[in-house]
């Protein structure tokens, strides 16, 4: 009752920001991401008859705490679903930094719920997958496929899911980490805070339905700029709103960056910037331009190049 899987990490070009059921983690709004191939976690998980509470390792080191408790609680959820009577042992390695703004939960859930389920000798299809992995973190709904994914609201567990919606093999992130280490602020805590603010709630959910709309167009037709100025737009977007409740994540240097995008632009390369919770910058662009502009990236932070990546898997 063993099995390890795979999962990467992807980055939302339309955001997820705001849940509407917290018990079941659905998301105020649908969303739309790209899966990403130089970021993930390889988990582990072993169903053991004689344990009496779920073990949690990651990256070697014994996790105990609240970390612990997200990742037991989940497991909790995924027995009482699934009549697993067993607890388990769970070893996982991330190959991202966590909590930096980097998405290291989507990787993490996706590539748990994956592995939980078959090593129970379960075989989920998945829109049940996504679902599961939403329970642990949102965006990890949306893990469980490569390239460009798109997730349903819903408004039920079932109905709240992610698809698979084309590849683009010729996009590239890159990635500047400008600060690695856990925010003060996570991102549920900071999400949950738009529920006391009313008028920016319905700002963001007004004004993500007509950013995703117009991010669904410009995928069917192709349109990277027009992909790429959504993108940048509704990042700024969120992060108005997220400091207008109170948090701040950007520095001074993710605005260095953000202004060297736009320089690079002007000069007619194709270039965006987005941001999720946290102070890395992550620069969307095409493939025939990484090696043009990463060095001017570089001067300014540590630089990591991606390109799409695939879905979850078992290894």
């Amino acid at each position: 009752m063993t099995h390890t899987a795979i999962a990467n990490v992807n980055i939302a070009l339309i955001k997820y920001w705001g849940k509407k059921d917290i018990e079941w983690n659905l998301p105020l709004t649908s969303s739309i991401s790209l899966t990403l191939d130089a970021f993930y976690t390889k988990t582990t998980v072993t169903y053991d008859p004689t344990l009496t509470a779920d073990i949690l390792l990651i990256d070697d080191e014994i996790i105990t705490g609240g970390e612990y408790l997200r990742v037991t609680k989940y497991m909790d959820k995924l027995r009482k679903l699934y009549s697993i009577p067993f607890y388990a042992k769970i070893t996982s390695y991330n190959f991202v930094p966590k909590k930096a703004g980097l998405a290291s939960s989507s990787s993490a859930f996706a590539a748990l719920a994956y592995a939980a389920t078959k090593a129970y000798g379960l075989n989920l299809d998945s829109k049940e997958l996504s679902s599961l992995a939403r329970l642990g973190s949102g965006s990890a709904s949306r893990s469980i496929y490569g390239g460009l994914v798109l997730w349903h609201e819903g408004h039920d567990h079932m109905s709240s899911y992610a698809e698979h919606l084309t590849h683009m093999d010729d996009l590239a992130v890159i990635v500047c980490l400008i600060d690695e280490t856990p925010k003060k602020v996570n991102s549920t805590d900071a999400m949950n805070r738009l529920n006391e603010y009313p008028d920016l709630k319905e700002l963001w959910i007004l004004s993500t339905q007509d950013a995703l709309n117009d991010m669904k167009e410009a995928i069917i037709e192709n349109d990277f700029d027009k992909m790429g100025s959504i993108a940048e737009s509704h990042a700024s977007l969120m992060h108005y709103i997220i400091q207008e409740t109170g948090v701040s994540y950007l520095t001074d240097q993710s605005f260095k960056v953000m202004d060297l995008t736009e320089k690079i632009r002007n000069e007619g390369i194709p270039v965006y910037y987005t941001m999720d919770a946290g102070a890395n910058v992550k620069i969307l662009t095409k493939k025939e331009y990484v090696e043009t502009i990463k060095a001017r990236y570089e001067k300014l932070s540590k630089v990591i190049v991606s390109y799409t990546g695939m879905g979850v898997s078992s290894l």
